[in-house]
């Protein structure tokens, strides 16, 4: 690499060069990236579950989509859009299954309906009005 294209800003800012030429990485990027790789890693599993739904958990396999049997049932059951191919929605459920962990996962997030059904029900339900009040009365507003 040459100066010209923008490489020293980047070692000046990120690495330390020792005296033999060689770069060792900037500890507190290292450890910065690290810490949010371990976390965000689980976030992104998370949020594709959520957004995807029950459906990664219940994917069949492509000998079933192409079964003279079921094959019928499963162009029913698992067809979205009527311009998007069951096999190619198939595919990235599959994707997203093989990238963010194993089908339990999906079903302790999915398993008693979606977390975003659950934050609805919690809010018609939770009286968040009483809730108020008693916080009010709890620290002496009245």
């Amino acid at each position: 690499m040459n100066d010209t294209d923008g490489s020293k800003a980047a070692r000046s800012t990120l690495g330390i060069r020792t005296k033999a030429g060689a770069f060792v990485v900037n500890p507190l990027y290292a450890n910065v990236t690290k810490l949010n790789v371990t976390r965000f890693l689980y976030e992104i599993a998370r949020l594709s579950h959520d957004i995807a739904g029950g459906f990664v958990a219940t994917l069949p396999s492509e000998k079933d989509l192409h079964s003279p049997e079921v094959g019928r049932y499963v162009e029913k059951y698992f067809r979205s859009r009527a311009d998007v191919p069951t096999e190619n929605r198939i595919r990235i459920g599959r994707m997203i299954e093989n990238l963010t962990g194993p089908t339990s996962l999906i079903e302790a997030m999915q398993g008693a309906g979606s977390p975003q059904a659950q934050r609805v029900m919690i809010l018609r339900q939770g009286d968040l009005e009483a809730k108020k009040k008693l916080a009010r009365v709890i620290v002496g507003i009245e």
